[in-house]
């Protein structure tokens, strides 16, 4: 298991970035977060990455360390980076502590210059990471550390529903509306789809959940009763079943990238 690393250099919004989750990291205790039940969107990129034992995988903005713990459990040589070298801390004490003999290598690195070597890497995989990076330099960085033939997956934010984008941007934050997240991030668009079209022989998208009407849970109501959370999340779930095409108009969104032969 080696250590962290930092890499200095940051622009502006990457230093934003990078302060805002050393933060956070300064809250928790590696000690007492072992490996949790994989939630849904970490269970639908698991399941979309396959088969993971030997292979070689680059998470960018591993955060506290859990989807690494889960890749892993499941055999992935891994290097994991995140902006904030405190985030990057956290997890690899994780690591350390719950997944000792594993092949792990955490380092405090960008997106958009991750350091690893040309076609290093077989899987590049992500939790909440395109949305918050410089996309055009992040996509190119992609391609250039993946195998011929390898993949890229990515668990994102999604603005094809245009009442949930303008919502975003004119509400969330006033008005007593929750804002969560950081003030640079933003969900991807149908441009940030063809853009990483214009990168990669192939992009796919898939809507493995359904957030709509717990989106006012969320943001209005903060989800402070879990009889009104449980119905939102059963309203949703309702709505995906009778009308599916309504899927690719909730909030989330499972990006797959491959790259050519």
């Amino acid at each position: 298991m080696q250590g962290a690393t930092e890499v200095n250099g940051l622009s502006e919004r990457q230093a934003r970035e990078a302060r805002y989750h050393d933060a956070v990291a300064a809250g928790l205790d590696p000690a007492l977060m072992p490996p949790r039940p994989l939630d849904e969107w970490e269970r639908g990129l698991i399941e979309a990455a396959g088969e993971l034992a030997g292979r070689r995988v680059l998470e960018v903005g591993c955060g506290d360390g859990g989807l690494s713990l889960a890749l892993l459990e499941r055999g992935a040589d891994l290097t994991a980076i995140d902006l904030s070298p405190r985030m990057v801390e956290v997890a690899r004490a994780r690591a350390e502590r719950f997944r000792p003999n594993a092949r792990a290598s955490f380092l405090s690195a960008s997106a958009e210059e991750t350091g690893a070597e040309p076609a290093s890497c077989d899987l590049v995989i992500g939790k909440w990471v395109l949305h918050h990076v410089d996309l055009d330099r992040t996509a190119a960085e992609l391609a250039r550390v993946l195998a011929p033939g390898g993949r890229g997956v990515f668990a994102e934010s999604s603005a094809l529903n245009p009442a949930l984008a303008w919502a975003r941007r004119r509400l969330a934050g006033r008005y007593g509306v929750a804002s969560y997240g950081t003030p640079d991030e933003r969900p991807l668009a149908t441009s940030d789809f063809d853009l990483l079209a214009s990168r990669f022989a192939s992009v796919r998208l898939e809507f493995p959940n359904f957030w709509l009407v717990r989106m006012l849970d969320r943001h209005l109501l903060r989800n402070r009763w879990p009889l009104i959370t449980r119905l939102c999340r059963q309203a949703d779930s309702y709505l995906a079943r009778r009308l599916p095409r309504l899927r690719r108009y909730g909030y989330w969104v499972l990006v797959e990238v491959r790259a050519a032969p």
